[in-house]
């Protein structure tokens, strides 16, 4: 596994549940992501610079080739340091019983994120200008934002994507379930599953989780995908001059199947959107950060969702 966000998306009116059926009353409740999604769509398409044809970013001191290596060698290195700290841990990716797959229990899931950051961290710390030296602007006329007006920034942006996330998700399980006739369940990833059963019972591993899925994860993630893979895109000859939205999307559905493994399908469309919001927020900040603090935001709002 590798590290991922966490996503709880908004239950298909009508679907039954676990703890009963919708009642008429609440029904309509659960609509609420879409004109709230609708009003969020009015608010980005009348931001100025809408296409980021001039971003705020930093100047890079090497090819996107040479970005798109370092962006497969992370992957590659957190992949071989989570095996080798699932070892330590004494677990194995699953367990085969009754010919039935046991996922990992959750000191061996801790293991594994534990490794996957410290394979990702050494390889992103050998990345020239990325993590380590002096931050130049591609642009003097935009020049990034301050640290304060860039976790600001992400902020806001979390607020205008929270309802597209939940109506991207809402909406393709309403398609899911009227062409497959399945009953979706209201969490579409399996670790957040995971992690409400082991709050029965909390110990050590559920906080240790709990701080990697808040703090680090969006910190890795967002260095390689935004900091690594995006720009290594957006910098790609014949893109250079074009819209960044090319990049964003690209980037957004490899960051989606990259969690295919424990999202179900409504949930990988929910984050496509909330990715695009990641790429979106970078490129109009100037600042990795800002996209930082909402995809902590993003994992800290499914945890309160599901666990409190």
């Amino acid at each position: 596994m590798i590290s991922s966000p966490v996503i709880a998306v908004t239950p298909v009116p009508d679907q039954e549940q676990e703890s009963g059926t919708f009642t008429d009353g609440a029904d309509w409740l659960s609509w609420w992501p879409v004109p709230a999604a609708i009003a969020a769509l009015l608010i980005l398409l009348w931001i100025p610079d809408i296409r980021l044809r001039r971003p705020r970013l930093r100047l890079w001191s090497f090819s996107p080739l040479a970005g798109l290596i370092f962006f497969m060698t992370a992957l590659l290195g957190g992949l071989f340091a989570s095996r080798i700290a699932l070892s330590l841990a004494g677990g194995g990716l699953a367990i085969e019983q009754a010919d039935q797959a046991i996922p990992p229990d959750l000191r061996s899931i801790v293991f594994m994120m534990l490794g996957n950051y410290i394979g990702q961290g050494v390889v992103l710390l050998l990345v020239p200008g990325l993590i380590l030296g002096k931050a130049r602007s591609a642009d003097p006329m935009r020049s990034g934002l301050s640290w304060w007006k860039a976790m600001a920034a992400g902020t806001g942006a979390m607020v205008l994507f929270w309802p597209l996330v939940l109506a991207s998700g809402l909406l393709a399980g309403i398609v899911i379930t009227l062409l497959t006739g399945q009953e979706l369940p209201e969490i579409a990833h399996t670790t957040l599953l995971q992690l409400q059963q082991a709050a029965e019972n909390p110990d050590i591993w559920l906080i240790l989780a709990l701080i990697m899925i808040v703090l680090l994860t969006p910190i890795l993630e967002e260095l390689m995908y935004r900091g690594l893979l995006q720009e290594s895109i957006r910098r790609m000859p014949g893109l250079v001059t074009e819209t960044p939205w090319i990049a964003i999307a690209l980037t957004s559905i490899i960051f989606a199947v990259m969690h295919a493994a424990v999202v179900d399908q409504r949930g990988l469309v929910a984050l496509i959107v909330l990715s695009m919001g990641f790429g979106w927020i970078a490129l109009r900040t100037g600042r990795l950060l800002s996209c930082i603090v909402m995809h902590g935001l993003f994992n800290l709002l499914n945890l309160v969702q599901v666990l409190a």
